[in-house]
């Protein structure tokens, strides 16, 4: 040994801290004492207390030379521990010995500025036995008198240390093994003292500091509960008037608030609170420990508050709190977290309470913490975000959204202020991300739901795998990936936030406290994957899974009533697929048992009668209680009143009420309630943007409401727009497996099903049938029952079409399957009954069985037994009854039925309200009656009042078109059969009422289908048919304008939107204004007629839905102002008949060039008749032909027009038709004159241009006249007129358009004349006449169509095609893709003057539609082209260029003019080589127009 370490000596101290403890549970103060440099120890996280042993060396004086140094470290518990350096003081040890001495029982005190905190210091010699000091963390117990081995025997001295530096270790390492080496020395120097020793309560104390340390970490329930068990011994020891009570009192208090908190159990907090309520009267008022006392009882107290609702509990919180912030006056170190925790408990009686100034209040106080709290302290961040949270509850109590994004903004602010590495960073970026979620909510910012998801990523970057909030992250993360899932539908967001709930349910098990918010998010995970996957099982978990919960939670725990809400939701969502009212039930018996238990001002008192009352309202739609339902409508309405629209209660509420609405209106038909659910649907769709929970359930309850309404009342809007929401949902859910999708379908088939009962369009019926059939066959399908009647009714109306017994057979039995799902006294019951009836009578109608008949009469007076006397539909069920009735009277010869049914009308037609759509059904059934009564009679009378009511029918109020025009059809069939004096009244109302039908599809190919589809399949001469009974009648002009009227109807309808009134502009401001608005909605239509959607018929092109329902809506909306302003326009005086039909007067223009001959073939007589441009028109009754027979020449004509031998054909079509009116003709112009032909029925296929005796010696019609075609008369007179409003140039221009090679896709062949056809014309047409060719790469659908656009004369060489299925989408073969004639329609010309187009088919009518003449060559007319050049059949392109080379050599061998087209065409035709040109290709070409 040296001799230096001789010269100094060792001494051995026990330095001993009883530390100060801030126990406001927001902070408390960890002391460190280091010796030389070197950490000898570090106090605890609970009393601030510690002992150490430690030797210095003194110097040769005996002086010690050491130096001690106390540093103060203030710990934050704001859901991580933020750990500062408060203050440090440092002395020598020699310092400390003169100035305080040693040995001082009550120690002496340490200041640590800044913070003024004074430590509590007992230093003293070391001695082999020490003194024990009952408050110290961990204490040296004194040497008991123990026998044994093992532990028992160690040194008591060295374990105490070494546990106590363990400790020390870990609450600077967090290493587990140390906490757990600690308790294992504790536990065992516990166990070896007997009951008496005076360190039992010592040692006690330490075990349980050691318990909730390693809490701290471990977050488990028997932690919490050995330190409550501890603390529990040890404060039987330590009396009130121990100085260790007060602390004690105050751990073992917090311990068991935070245990009710885990567990529910109200017991221990009111423990807790009876513990700090004895502690508080036996605190000295000076005492350092009572404003932490303070404190904790507030808290407690508060706790106790939110389980009782006891207002004194609250206001004890606050007066509490408030004495404590007088102990801790401006510049003390904890007046911030007071301020903090009296603003929390003045927030919690704002928001029982409902006071605005408490809310005020509770923000001044949070503010004022602030000004405590400088930005660099690391406690400022976490003042940021609770102003942020109390801006959160603000924005929840008024809605406005200003306080959340000021909330927001202090998270921001916060953020800027938290260092990467801040302990509390992870919580405010939590806290961040919930708020933009809640945002989110409100305003469906997609932008804040992926910020929000952002934040909460990266709060779990900042946290480790064990971290005690992690949960939370986990939990906010997976519910935001959800509401994104929400949005977009993509499956791997469900699925990550499965994963991520999964995870925070490990780190939260059944003891943790969040541990049921937990499952039920993980539940509701479930019901999302179902219905996004349709997995019943999944829904069946979550219902197991919730129920099991809530019978393990206790009903005094703050987690039971939203539990309760959770398990309500799940029961519903699953009643909404199985249909199992059980779920219902048990849903009623939940809410009741709350109901009794939950205080009736509580807050969620409300959300219970919220679940009570939806789930009555469905057990209502079940089994139909009216006076639940009365009760319901009244609950709802209570509610309202109480919700801000903001509030998010607010669109469930307001959706059911308008449920609860409109099923009132289905029992007793109330319009005012009908009216009401609309609007209470159009309000909360509103509230609801894309991605919101209620968004489906209030568009697809506006949409059914608004159908309904239409039903009943008829507003044809109401029908369009229901289409467009219930589109809108379809395709919403369409690329899902929704469980809603089957029924979100079946309305929406239902739907469309109704247009088509009103339009007629029987593609609707076949999508309707499909749709359903879908819905009926999804996996996911629940709605059965409803599905199946829609079905049933969808089948029953396409009988009523195609009479396939099938249909029928199966609707019958659908129906029948249907029946027993309802109560009897149901009002779908009572729907669904009469829908039987009525199918049993269509099938008694088709099978004359009358066992058929009875059953359906015995259902239809079921149902008037049970129905309301005054439910809305009764009168049509005694509509139906009465026809029932009638025949059976004809059947079985009954006069008793036959007086029931006209007994049946009039009680119906006596309920019903004036201008009733019923009337419509009671009209046409006595027509029926009376009409069959006349067959057994004879007796005028009763024909007499058949036709009195064919007229009302034809006029019946409330009805829509269709209706109209069946009932006008049906009384010209009658009128016909009974040779009535009223037939021409009903043509002419059936030609009316067919424009008006048709007009009212949007497209033009939607208004063909309906034209097709509805009339012309049943009635396709009706303007044949109609001419005949004018002419029969004597009014050759009528006639004439019958004709006119009901032929080319689709060319008239959009030739109004191109209709010009320049002379309106004229009369003054009124008709400038007018003229203006006139010709901006007619190119608004005429832009929306044009073909947007094709078909949309199976349930895989829904996605095209909304767009193709949302277009026809704006169609009719446009459709409805144009025809308020023609109208108006119709006022002014002069315009009286304007767009009204041309009369004779007018459309005997169309012959001021030449006669125009109408040949009409009607199944009632044929007959030609003559129209001059003066004096009436000429009759030419055609008495050799028939309509037949002509038929049968237009197919013979087919037939040998492919074998060449068209002679037979010339010659039988001149004799039966022509040669009569060529007799008659030849009376009024001569020889080689112009005669325009307008053929009616299969005449139109005929080539009346070319017919002739062809007999030696005999003029065949191209040397007698030189013929052109018109459509109509109308067409004629706007070729006549200058359609352009620019000025014709003096010389046109001529473009050839050719197409050698189409696009490889039309099938075409190649062309190889094309392009010497383009050569020839370019080289006939004169030098004075500009000229250029659209042809090869260039000759494109918009290369030709800019053609036409800019040249007035155009020759067009290519490949023509007929469309025999949809004529509008008949094309010319060019480079790209066809030029269709909806093209050429929408292309609008410059200055159009002549068009001659080398193609084949150009000019080849409809068959199917004859009398519309829907060609290429009319399109091109319709265009503007004042003359076309078309082709009957194919034309033979290695012979066409003769023909085209006569044709134009005709044309400009004088002044270059249009109009003599028709005489170059007809010079062309005798001028060519007969022996190169067959007679098939002479007269393949017609000219069209002027």
């Amino acid at each position: 040994m040296s001799s230096s370490q001789q010269d100094h000596a060792v001494c051995m101290h026990t330095l001993t801290l009883i530390g100060v403890q801030n126990h406001d549970e927001r902070s408390h103060y960890n002391i460190s004492v280091e010796l030389d440099d070197v950490e000898i120890l570090r106090t605890t996280q609970i009393l601030g207390v510690g002992k150490i042993v430690f030797s210095t060396k003194c110097d040769a004086t005996g002086k010690d030379t050491s130096i001690v140094r106390f540093k103060l470290y203030k710990v934050i518990d704001d859901e991580v521990d933020t750990t500062s350096l408060e203050g440090e003081v440092q002395c020598s040890l020699a310092e400390l010995k003169s100035a305080h001495g040693i040995e001082q029982d009550d120690g002496f005190s340490i200041v640590l500025p800044p913070s003024s905190v004074s430590l509590s210091v007992r230093l003293m010699p070391s001695q082999n036995e020490e003194r024990s000091d009952a408050g110290a963390g961990c204490l040296t117990p004194s040497a008991d008198n123990n026998s044994g081995t093992g532990v028992q025997n160690m040194d008591w001295g060295s374990l105490s240390d070494r546990a106590n530096s363990l400790m020390s270790s870990c609450d600077k390492t967090h290493r587990g093994e140390d906490i757990e080496e600690s308790i294992r020395i504790l536990s065992a120097w516990y166990s070896g003292l007997p009951s008496g020793s005076e360190n039992r309560a010592a040692c006690a104390n330490s075990i349980g500091l050691a318990f909730y340390m390693r809490l701290q970490h471990s977050n488990s329930i028997d932690d919490l509960e050995q330190a409550v068990h501890y603390w529990s011994i040890a404060l039987e020891s330590w009396t009130p008037g121990s100085p260790y009570y007060v602390p004690l009192v105050v751990n073992l208090g917090g311990m068991l608030r935070r245990k009710f908190e885990w567990q529910g159990k109200f017991e221990d907090v009111e423990q807790a609170i009876m513990l700090y309520s004895a502690a508080t009267s036996s605190c000295p008022p000076d005492s350092p420990y009572r404003h932490n006392l303070l404190n904790n009882y507030a808290l407690a107290v508060l706790s106790r508050f939110e389980q009782t609702g006891d207002p004194q509990d609250l206001d004890l919180s606050i007066q509490t709190h408030q004495e404590c912030l007088l102990l801790r006056p401006p510049g003390h170190s904890s007046r911030f977290s007071t301020l903090s925790n009296l603003a929390d408990a003045i927030r919690v009686r704002y928001r029982h309470r409902g006071n605005v100034d408490d809310l005020t209040s509770a923000m001044t106080y949070y503010h004022g913490a602030l000004e405590f709290c400088s930005a660099e302290n690391p406690s400022y961040p976490m003042i940021l975000m609770n102003v942020g949270l109390t801006l959160r509850y603000s924005f929840e109590h008024n809605g406005n959204l200003q306080s959340l994004n000021t909330a927001i903004k202090y998270y921001s602010d916060a953020l800027t202020t938290c260092p990467d590495n801040h302990p509390t960073r992870s919580s405010l970026l939590a806290n961040y991300a919930g708020d933009l979620y809640v945002r989110f909510t409100q305003s469906g910012d997609i932008k804040d739901l992926e910020y929000s998801m952002e934040l909460y990523t990266n709060s779990l970057a900042n946290q480790s795998p064990t971290h005690v909030h992690r949960f939370s992250s986990l939990h906010g993360l997976a519910i935001a990936l959800i509401s994104r899932f929400k949005v977009y539908g993509v499956p791997e967001d469900l699925d990550l936030a499965i994963t991520h709930i999964t995870s925070s349910m490990v780190l939260c098990g059944p003891s943790h406290p969040e541990h049921i918010s937990v499952i039920m998010v993980w539940t509701n995970c479930l019901i999302m994957r179902y219905e996004t996957r349709g997995d019943i099982t999944d829904l069946d978990a979550a219902v197991e899974h919730s129920e099991a919960a809530i019978h393990f939670c206790p009903s005094k725990s703050p987690d039971y009533i939203p539990l309760l809400t959770h398990v309500n939701n799940v029961l519903s969502t699953r009643f909404s697929r199985r249909q199992d009212v059980r779920d219902l039930e048990r849903i009623i018996e939940y809410c009741d048992s709350a109901l009794r238990d939950v205080p009736h001002h509580h807050i969620s008192n409300r959300v219970f009668a919220m679940d009570r009352a939806d789930a009555l309202l469905q057990r209502h739609f079940q089994e139909g209680d009216m006076n639940a339902l009365e009760h319901i409508i009244s609950f709802y309405r209570e509610i309202m009143q109480d919700l801000s629209r903001g509030h998010q209660a607010f669109s469930r509420v307001l959706i059911q009420l308008a449920s609860a609405l409109q099923a009132r209106f289905e029992q007793n038909g109330t319009a005012d309630d009908l009216n009401c659910a609309v609007n209470h649907y159009r309000t909360a769709c509103e509230t609801c943007p894309p991605g919101h929970d209620d968004h489906s359930a209030a568009f697809s309850g506006l949409g059914n409401a608004l159908l309904l309404r239409y039903q009943i009342f008829g507003p044809l809007g109401d029908l369009d727009e229901c289409l467009v929401h219930l589109a809108h949902v379809v395709e919403a859910r369409a690329l899902t497996t929704h469980p809603d999708y089957p029924k979100n379908l079946a309305n929406f088939a239902y739907a469309i099903f109704v247009r088509f009962q009103n339009q007629h369009d029987i593609t609707d019926l076949d999508i309707a049938v499909n749709y359903l059939q879908a819905a009926r066959d999804h996996p996911n399908q629940s709605e059965g029952r409803h599905i199946l009647i829609y079905l049933a009714i969808a089948l029953s109306a396409r009988f009523n079409e195609h009479e396939d017994i099938d249909d029928l057979q199966e609707c019958i039995k659908l129906f029948e399957t249907a029946l027993p799902m309802f109560a009897p006294d149901n009002p779908q019951a009572l729907h669904l009954r009469r829908n039987l009836a009525h199918s049993l009578q269509k099938m008694y109608a088709k099978r004359q069985t009358i066992e058929d008949l009875n059953a359906a009469i015995a259902h239809f007076e079921a149902y008037m037994m049970i129905s309301p006397e005054d439910h809305p539909d009764l009168p049509l069920t005694l509509i139906y009854l009465a026809s029932c009735r009638h025949m059976r009277a004809k059947a079985c010869k009954n006069d008793d039925d036959f007086g029931s049914a006209l007994s049946l009308l009039a009680t119906a037609s006596e309920k019903l309200p004036e201008a009733s759509p019923f009337f419509f059904p009671v009209y046409h059934l006595y027509t029926t009656i009376f009409g069959d009564y006349y067959r057994l009679t004879e007796d005028d009378l009763y024909l007499k009042k058949a036709f009195q009511y064919h007229q009302l029918a034809s006029n019946a109020p409330g009805i829509h078109t269709w209706n109209h025009l069946t009932a006008a059809l049906r009384w010209r069939t009658d009128a016909n059969v009974f040779h009535h004096t009223s037939a021409l009244e009903a043509y002419k109302t059936s030609i009316k009422l067919l424009d008006r039908h048709v007009m009212a599809t949007p497209t033009v190919s939607g208004r063909y289908k309906a034209l097709l589809g509805g009339i012309l399949r049943d009635t396709p001469s009706l303007a044949a048919d109609a001419t005949a009974c004018a002419i029969s009648g004597g009014d050759l002009e009528l006639a004439v304008e019958l004709s006119e009227q009901g032929r080319g109807l689709l060319w008239s309808q959009m030739s109004r939107f191109r209709a010009t009134i320049n002379d309106l502009q004229a009369v003054d401001d009124e008709g400038r204004r007018l003229a203006d608005e006139f010709e901006f909605l007619s190119a608004e239509l005429w832009r929306r007629q044009s073909d947007s959607s094709s078909d949309i018929t199976t349930v895989t092109e829904t996605l095209r839905r909304t767009q193709h329902e949302e277009e026809a809506h704006q169609y009719r909306q446009v459709s409805s102002k144009w025809d308020a302003v023609v109208s108006k326009i119709r006022q002014k005086q002069g315009f009286a008949y304007f767009l009204t039909p041309m009369p004779y007067k007018e459309l005997r223009a169309a012959a001021i060039a030449g006669p125009v001959v109408i040949i009409n073939a009607s199944i009632k007589r044929c007959d030609a008749i003559i129209i001059t441009k003066i004096g009436p028109p000429r009759l030419v009754p055609l008495l050799d032909a028939s309509l037949m027979g002509i038929a049968t020449l237009s197919d013979d004509f087919r037939n040998k027009m492919r074998e060449k031998q068209l002679i037979p054909v010339f010659r039988r079509l001149w004799d039966a038709v022509l040669a009569p009116v060529v007799e008659v003709l030849l009376t009024i112009v001569p020889k080689g004159s112009r005669v325009w032909w307008c053929p009616t029925s299969k005449l139109t296929s005929l080539p009346i241009h070319a017919a002739g005796p062809y007999r030696k010696g005999a003029s065949n019609m191209p040397n007698v006249y030189v013929s052109s075609y018109t459509p109509t008369l109308s067409a004629l007179i706007r070729s006549r007129r200058q359609t352009s409003s620019k000025v014709a140039p003096n010389i046109p221009s001529l473009v050839a358009i050719g197409q050698s090679k189409p696009n490889s896709r039309s099938g075409e062949r190649e062309l190889e004349a094309v392009g010497a056809e383009l050569e020839l014309v370019k080289s006939l047409v004169p030098p004075s006449m500009p000229c250029s060719d659209v042809s090869g790469d260039e000759g494109t659908v918009s290369g030709a169509i800019q053609a036409l656009k800019i040249n007035s004369w155009v020759h067009l060489a290519c490949h023509g095609k007929q469309d025999l299925a949809q004529p509008f989408d008949s094309s010319f073969a060019l480079r790209d893709k066809p030029l269709r004639l909806s093209d050429i329609i929408q292309a609008e010309p410059e200055n159009p003057e002549f068009a001659f187009l080398s193609a084949c088919h150009t000019a080849v009518g409809d068959k199917n539609a004859p009398d519309e003449v829907i060609h290429l060559a009319a399109g091109m007319q319709f265009s503007g082209f004042r003359g076309v050049i078309g082709t009957m059949w194919a034309v033979d392109d290695t012979t066409a260029h003769l023909m085209v080379k006569e044709f134009y050599s005709a044309m400009f061998s004088g002044k270059i003019d249009c109009t003599n087209a028709a005489r170059a065409l007809n010079k062309a035709s005798k001028a060519v080589d007969k022996d190169k040109v067959p007679m098939d290709q002479r007269v393949v070409f017609i000219h069209i127009g002027a």
